[in-house]
């Protein structure tokens, strides 16, 4: 009896879910881990009237995607690492990437995380008592000594590299050097609208990028057109200006006068003349 109240509980949160998708313009994944349930809560209540997220099991999610028989999708399964939720929303990935990113907010180390960036102390005085801290950041791998009366860090520093676990030793150096090194937030993996799933790096690039790649892609459309002889309205003023090049230059190599090379032709045996002239013995 218990067993068959579960698969009915599963039954419609899949069903609940695929309406979900159905009505909504962007479907969105983000990961959670690491996220305190307060912050989760406080974005929750920002994302209203803009979206909606949701808790569910992976399972359940990627039954809800293979239900709809669209392979596009399901690639969204390619996003699920970790503890993920959905978001459900009508606005277009780009402005709810933006709106999630936003959320995010600088947090402390506690030592055991992975540092997202290089850690770079820089060689400055500090707002630390002298005392027992000095020996506490040298410990933690800090140039620190005392310099009339203040703690100093001796030079630049990195302390951790991007990939790097960060040790509680540094952490808690970190911490009174009041540096937060991390960022708490809904981490935003990818996002599907009208058959495209886009990705965080294709979400996170700039109008400028964006213009750039058009700009870029259309001069390698112009040079595949050009290189395979293949005519279009961008390409076909460019041959027909090749050619005209080409049958100028064949005209004037084989001294065949027209109305186009006639100056060039003359202008040429002007030159060979001249040259002539200069060879002849003078008074010849």
């Amino acid at each position: 009896m218990k067993e068959n109240r579960f698969s009915q509980s599963k039954d419609a949160t899949i069903k609940t879910l695929t309406e979900d998708i159905k009505n909504s313009k962007t479907i969105a994944l983000v990961g959670i881990d690491r996220v305190p349930g307060k912050q989760f809560q406080q974005m929750r209540k920002s994302l209203r009237g803009t979206a909606k997220i949701k808790v569910v099991k992976k399972t359940l999610l990627k039954r809800a995607f293979d239900g709809m028989g669209n392979e596009a999708i399901k690639g969204m399964d390619n996003f699920m690492d970790g503890p993920v939720a959905a978001i459900f929303s009508q606005e277009n990935p780009f402005k709810l990437y933006k709106h999630i990113e936003a959320s995010r907010t600088k947090a402390p180390a506690r030592g055991g995380e992975i540092a997202p960036e290089d850690i770079v102390l820089e060689a400055k005085a500090t707002n630390l008592k002298p005392g027992p801290v000095v020996g506490e950041l040298q410990k933690a791998g800090i140039p620190a000594s005392i310099d009339q009366g203040k703690v100093m860090i001796r030079k630049d520093t990195v302390l951790v590299r991007k990939g790097d676990k960060i040790s509680k030793e540094k952490a808690i150096a970190l911490a009174k050097l009041e540096i937060l090194p991390l960022e708490i937030g809904l981490d935003f993996r990818a996002a599907y609208e009208d058959g495209i799933v886009f990705d965080k790096s294709v979400l996170g690039s700039s109008a400028q990028d964006f213009l750039n790649r058009l700009v870029m892609g259309h001069s390698m459309a112009i040079a595949l057109s050009l290189h395979i002889n293949y005519y279009n309205r961008e390409s076909t003023p460019i041959f027909i200006s090749n050619g005209y090049r080409n049958a100028l230059a064949l005209s004037l190599a084989a001294s065949y006068p027209t109305k186009a090379n006639i100056e060039l032709l003359l202008s040429k045996g002007n030159a060979v003349a001249k040259s002539l002239e200069s060879r002849l013995p003078k008074g010849a």
